[in-house]
């Protein structure tokens, strides 16, 4: 009787008795229990996604809708002619929401923000007809910049945070990041807007400007 590492295959006994010489068939059927299958026929468990490579894989289909968004305005403005200012400004908006995201995936690939616009390899030129881009990074922040170029379009700021709970209590923290998207209230300022702050762990747009989260 062979036996399987799952179950017994069926066995047929065939006896014959001294009297009437019939054959009688017997068929038994055996399950074995699941606890004595061998350790390495038990079926492999496929590895859960983290809570860290789930964020990741959100923010960078994130990238991609933003880089379209960025390519359909200025297509746009050039198509319809007029009407510019709006897709000008559409331009500031998505490109620092873009790169927003593009710092918020790269610290979680590099538990540090990227330097430079090229640095982020996102397709985003750092000067535009419109806007000049700019990045000022520190360990726990970053800064992305939409400067416009002349009096018509607002001017952008934006900003990634780093938050460490305040809990010391807990051995293993668990480190996030915030944004945040303000836009000046006019137009006609052709130079950085202040800084985002972080208050209580909440992202604050400076005086003066508009929170477009």
């Amino acid at each position: 009787m062979v036996q399987q590492s799952k179950t017994k295959q069926p066995e047929l006994l065939l006896q014959v008795g001294d009297d009437d010489q019939q054959t009688k068939l017997v068929l038994e059927t055996e399950q074995e229990a699941i606890a004595d299958l061998p350790q390495d026929a038990s079926p492999l468990q496929k590895p859960k996604k983290s809570k860290r490579s789930l964020l990741r894989w959100i923010i960078y289909g994130g990238l991609g809708f933003g880089i379209l968004a960025i390519v359909l305005p200025a297509f746009l403005g050039q198509t319809v002619g007029c009407g510019g200012n709006k897709a000008r400004n559409a331009e500031g908006k998505t490109y620092v929401g873009t790169m927003n995201r593009a710092q918020q995936a790269f610290w979680l690939e590099k538990s540090a923000f990227a330097k430079s616009i090229p640095a982020l390899d996102i397709g985003i030129q750092e000067e535009t007809s419109s806007f000049k881009y700019e990045i000022q990074r520190l360990p726990l922040v970053s800064y992305q910049y939409a400067i416009p170029k002349n009096d018509k379009v607002k001017g952008f700021v934006g900003a990634v945070f780093v938050v460490v709970p305040e809990d010391t209590q807990t051995e293993k923290k668990e480190i996030t990041t915030v944004t945040i998207l303000c836009e000046s209230q006019g137009t006609g300022l052709q130079e950085k807007l202040s800084k985002p702050s972080l208050q209580n762990g909440k992202p604050i747009c400076p005086e003066g400007t508009l929170s477009l989260n």
